[in-house]
C-alpha cells in the first residue's frame, strides 16, 4: 500500500469518526429526552406542554447556550472539551442549572423526578472521576440517553446500546479517548442510572 493511499483511508476514516461524533452528541438529542421522559410518566397533558419548556431552559437551553458561548466567542475550549480541567470547571456550572430542574420535578411527579435525578447522578459521577482521571462524556452520557428510553419503554430498543461500538471506535480513532476511558465512562454511567432507577422506582 502506498503511503498516498494509507493516507486517504486514514483521512476518510477520521472524517467517518468526526461525523459519528456530531451526530451522536448528547447535548443536541436533550431536548427529545426532556420531552419523552415527560410524555411517559404520569403527568397530566397539560403540565407537559406548561413545564416541558421550563425544564428544557434549566436541562438545555441555559447549559447548550454557556457552551456555544465559551466555545465560540471565549474560545476557551474546542467542541469536545478536550482539556480535563477545563470539562471539569464547565460541566459543574452546567450542573448547577440541570439542579435546579431536577428540583422542579420534586414538586411535579415521583417517577419523574427519580428519572431526573438519576440522570443527575450519573452525570455527576462522570464530572467527580474526570477531577482526578479523564473519563468518557461522550460515552457516558450516550448510555444515560439509551438507558432512560429502555428504561420508558420496557427494553424494547435494547438495539440502542449497539450504537456505542461505533461511537466507542469514532472517539478512539479521534484520539480523544483511550478504550479503559470509553468503556469506563460507559459501565459507571450505567450503573448509577439503573441502580438509582431500581432501588426507587
Amino acid at each position: 500500500m502506498s503511503p498516498d493511499t494509507a493516507s486517504s483511508r486514514h483521512s476518510k476514516a477520521l472524517l467517518a469518526a468526526q461525523i459519528i461524533s456530531r451526530i451522536t452528541e448528547p447535548l443536541i438529542w436533550l431536548p427529545l429526552m426532556v420531552w419523552l421522559v415527560l410524555s411517559n410518566v404520569s403527568l397530566p397533558v397539560h403540565q407537559q406542554v406548561v413545564w416541558f419548556p421550563v425544564l428544557l431552559l434549566f436541562v438545555f437551553v441555559i447549559p447548550f447556550g454557556y457552551f456555544l458561548y465559551l466555545v465560540f466567542i471565549r474560545k476557551e475550549f474546542d467542541i469536545d472539551v478536550t482539556r480535563r480541567s477545563k470539562r471539569v470547571d464547565f460541566t459543574l456550572k452546567c450542573m448547577a442549572s440541570f439542579a435546579v430542574a431536577v428540583g422542579i420535578t420534586l414538586f411535579l411527579n415521583r417517577e419523574l423526578f427519580i428519572i431526573t435525578g438519576a440522570v443527575f447522578l450519573s452525570t455527576l459521577s462522570l464530572i467527580l472521576v474526570t477531577i482526578y482521571w479523564k473519563i468518557s462524556f461522550h460515552g457516558g452520557l450516550n448510555t444515560l440517553i439509551y438507558s432512560t428510553v429502555n428504561y420508558l419503554y420496557d427494553w424494547q430498543f435494547w438495539w440502542l446500546f449497539l450504537i456505542l461500538i461505533p461511537i466507542g471506535w469514532a472517539r478512539l480513532a479521534m484520539d480523544k479517548h483511550n478504550l479503559s476511558q470509553y468503556a469506563a465512562g460507559v459501565l459507571l454511567s450505567a450503573a448509577v442510572f439503573f441502580t438509582v432507577t431500581g432501588l426507587f422506582c
